[in-house]
């Protein structure tokens, strides 16, 4: 196949692209090969720092007044073990999913510093003011609506330990909620109400002993009785704290009140029966009891994305928590979610990219880097739930982590 080199500057509407002198991660476009239909296509190209690329002049446009001479396509080079025609269903570019997560967590960063600053207050005060934490839920439910929903959720996936401030673990509980209650088609205004109960789910832990809350944290030994009541007692106390302002709702400080109060009755307060308690209580059970798994609370070592909702799977199985939000939640983000690092059946690596959500085991894949390890050069774009027959049949076999280091490198 015959390329001819060209710069940047001398591409036209109509010419074929064939090769571009960035790497594929930091390309705008899922494929390095193309046809150039629009000016915005090139001037992508630009931001995206190209200057150098070849064209196919057998597939578009040549350069005008140019001979046939052109450069043969090197050997040696790494490619798919197959190139069926990308799905159907659109497929982001791995510069625009990298970019997008990386904008998720700069969001993140921003609204922990946010919900510190208001839980600082309260732990100064033992106040806490209605109005203030109104604000504070606008903010997240502004940016989750600004955000990418599965770039949201994998930004508060990652980075917090078990031990890490109350705060974050409001900020990704009330993040979570938010997301299973727009799938479960809540409103907006039950949206906010629900938010609010779950980012203060948990105030009532400000008044438990730092000592005995660094044991819950550190260690899954048995507590002590009396350490125990102690920890049980942080429920009714946050309830309590809210009640002495007159300005949450019924829904909201039964949020806080119950959040432990299991299906199957094996939560706490005693008195409380989780058979009696609300769809936005549960939510909450939910979201927070995935959030513990994340972080390894109670010294447990934390666990993936993956892993994380298998366990809720599991414990919703034994009566803990309502099956119908946890399927939910499970269906919306996937049992593998999209921007997860996977290692495929063929030991070739991919970028989780969309979830089928009626074949949630076989999502679609960007495929990264060859059984070797060896990078594509261009990315193979696969459908797991529908192969082509002749190709190597692929699966997940195990999930890596995240989009990889040095995809993120290449934007700072």
């Amino acid at each position: 196949m015959a390329y001819r080199p060209i710069d940047i500057d001398a591409l036209q509407i109509g010419m074929h692209v064939a090769k571009i002198d960035v790497a594929w991660f930091r390309s705008p476009f899922m494929r390095h090969s193309f046809l150039i239909r629009t000016d915005e296509q090139i001037e992508k190209l630009r931001r995206a720092g190209v200057k150098h690329l070849s064209i196919d002049p057998a597939r578009g446009l040549d350069i005008p007044g140019t001979s046939t001479s052109v450069q043969d396509e090197p050997n040696g080079t790494t490619k798919p073990l197959d190139t069926p025609s990308p799905p159907a269903t659109e497929v982001r570019s791995l510069a625009a999913m990298t970019q997008e997560l990386l904008t998720a967590r700069t969001a993140r960063a921003q609204l922990e510093a946010s919900v510190q600053n208001t839980f600082s207050r309260i732990a100064q005060t033992g106040i806490v003011d209605p109005e203030e934490a109104t604000h504070t839920v606008h903010a997240i439910s502004a940016v989750a609506q600004a955000l990418n929903t599965h770039a949201l959720f994998m930004a508060f996936n990652q980075g917090r330990a078990g031990n890490a401030p109350l705060s974050q673990h409001a900020l990704a509980t009330c993040s979570f909620s938010m997301i299973l209650a727009h799938a479960a088609d809540y409103n907006l205004l039950a949206i906010q109400e629900l938010a609010t109960g779950a980012l203060l789910h948990d105030i009532g832990l400000m008044q438990v002993p730092p000592n005995i809350l660094q044991r819950i944290h550190d260690t899954s030994a048995t507590l002590s009785e009396q350490n125990r009541q102690a920890y049980e007692a942080h429920a009714r106390a946050g309830a309590i704290l809210l009640e002495r302002r007159n300005g949450f709702s019924p829904s909201v400080e039964q949020i806080v009140a119950e959040h432990h109060a299991y299906l199957n009755g094996s939560g706490f307060p005693a008195e409380t029966g989780g058979a009696f308690t609300s769809d936005m209580t549960r939510i909450v059970m939910v979201t927070d009891r995935y959030d513990e798994l994340l972080t390894g609370f109670g010294g447990a070592s934390p666990l993936t994305p993956h892993q994380s909702l298998q366990r809720l799977y599991q414990e919703g199985q034994e009566g803990r928590y309502e099956n119908r939000l946890i399927s939910l939640f499970v269906k919306v983000m996937g049992i593998y979610p999209v921007y997860s690092y996977v290692s495929l059946t063929t030991g070739e690596r991919a970028i989780v990219s969309v979830i089928n959500s009626g074949k949630l085991h076989q999502p679609i894949v960007t495929i990264t880097h060859d059984p070797s390890g060896q990078p594509y050069i261009v990315p193979l774009v696969i459908d797991l739930a529908n192969q082509d027959a002749e190709a190597p049949p692929r699966g997940i076999r195990s999930v890596l982590g995240t989009i990889p280091p040095e995809f993120e490198r290449a934007f700072h």
